[in-house]
């Protein structure tokens, strides 16, 4: 394959597309937050927190898939789209490739989820919906089509919703297993739609794929699997370990809160998911400003939504569900943090993936695991949901701080190296 040819995206265009995927994903937050709404309202504590523990299950199910999608797809699309022959050189090897993925994945995931008592449709149906979205995500990420992304996302959201709705208020249903094939489930339609009315310039051929393309591939995805593993650890220890140690009711009442917190996510997140491939695409180095500005704005805006936050919390909880979900205003501030903190964290990761150094964010994947388990099972034991919830903001802050110190170990290797 040829060298990625540099095209730069102006300024405008990047403003207009990442606030595009913000709106869309600020959207579709609100419309899986009236998911979670519902499911709170009509289930039990316990059935809602078995909803969101086997929601974790299968985001790690996922993760050979998920990472692939998200970030490969993206990132060798981004480098390629204009080049066609080059572009489907590497779509179809990288079709085989992922079908290949989910065939290992369940292979492994059936007889493990079986040993340890956990193997459900639902869970399955999540895994197979995450791996649908997620390579949707990777190609409209790397072609630079924010609209159809943000469809998407909305998309499946709104049949989420919808399906819910008619289920669990119309229907009565009172068991939490038809709300995950629902959830697994919703991401195909809207992508089936897609495709037929604004489809990728993209075939499916099955011919054995390109070695020399697949060992790059690897060799790009291994650090990128191994941070993406390391990250839903980190994403999920505290469901698994609040299950553990609390049991099913208390993760209901701890993943509201969160999901809640969630909405701290969306500027950030329309930001990483526009500045990857743009990066990408220009191969060059000089992003500092970008990477401050971006930053900067982001947390402007989330410092404004942290004070409707926090002034409307209880209110909100009480008057929509329910006083057992309401939580110390503590919980929710170092949820908060943490949100912001990997807000930051993604958008100088995005650079870096973009940049083709996705061992940094393995490095710091790995610490925030470290820091996270190791803070979680001595925390949350003595401060229940507390303990959690200060276990994840350890995590974001640990995560940016060894961004920070690899920059400064670097900075420091390169003057050493002139002085010499």
């Amino acid at each position: 394959m040829s060298q990625p040819v540099s095209v730069r995206m102006p300024l405008r265009e990047f403003i207009r597309s990442s606030g595009m995927i913000s709106i869309g994903v600020a959207l579709a937050r609100l419309l899986g937050f009236g998911f979670s709404m519902v499911l709170a309202r009509v289930l039990i504590p316990e059935d809602y927190g078995f909803i969101q523990y086997s929601l974790t299950l299968a985001n790690f199910v996922a993760l050979l898939t998920i990472p692939f999608g998200q970030h490969v797809l993206a990132r060798f699309i981004g480098g390629v789209k204009d080049q066609p022959e080059d572009l489907q050189a590497f779509l179809s090897t990288a079709w085989i490739m992922l079908l290949g993925l989910v065939g290992v994945t369940l292979l492994v995931a059936v007889p493990v989820l079986a040993l340890i008592g956990r193997l459900n449709l639902g869970v399955i149906v999540v895994f197979l919906g995450f791996t649908l979205h997620f390579g949707y995500y990777g190609l409209a990420r790397g072609f630079l089509a924010p609209g159809r992304l943000t469809i998407a996302y909305l998309g499946s959201n709104v049949v989420q919703l919808i399906a819910i709705v008619l289920v669990y208020v119309v229907l009565r249903e009172t068991s939490p297993m038809p709300a995950l094939i629902i959830y697994g489930a919703s991401y195909l339609l809207p992508i089936a739609l897609l495709q037929w009315r604004h489809p990728f310039p993209m075939r499916f051929r099955l011919a054995l794929p390109d070695r020399a393309l697949v060992r790059r591939v690897l060799k790009y995805a291994a650090p990128i699997w191994a941070s993406h593993v390391a990250y839903i650890l980190y994403a999920g220890v505290d469901v698994l370990l609040i299950q553990h140690f609390l049991g099913d009711a208390a993760v209901g009442v701890y993943a509201l809160t969160k999901t809640l917190t969630m909405l701290l996510s969306f500027v950030p997140t329309g930001i990483s998911t526009v500045l990857l491939p743009r990066i990408a695409a220009e191969q060059r180095g000089g992003h500092l400003p970008l990477v401050r500005n971006t930053i900067l704005a982001s947390l402007g805006v989330n410092a404004l939504v942290l004070v409707v936050m926090v002034i409307g919390y209880q209110p909100f909880i009480r008057l929509v569900f329910d006083e057992v979900y309401v939580v110390p205003l503590i919980v929710l501030l170092l949820l908060a943090l943490s949100e912001i903190a990997f807000g930051v964290h993604g958008i100088v990761t995005a650079v870096l993936l973009g940049s083709d150094q996705p061992q940094w964010e393995t490095v710091s994947r790995v610490v925030v695991v470290i820091v996270s388990v190791l803070a979680g099972v001595i925390l949350i034991p003595r401060w229940g949901l507390t303990g959690a919830a200060l276990m994840m903001a350890l995590g974001g802050v640990a995560a940016n701080l060894t961004y920070l110190s690899l920059w400064l170990l670097k900075d420091t290797r390169h003057a050493v190296v002139h002085v010499r």
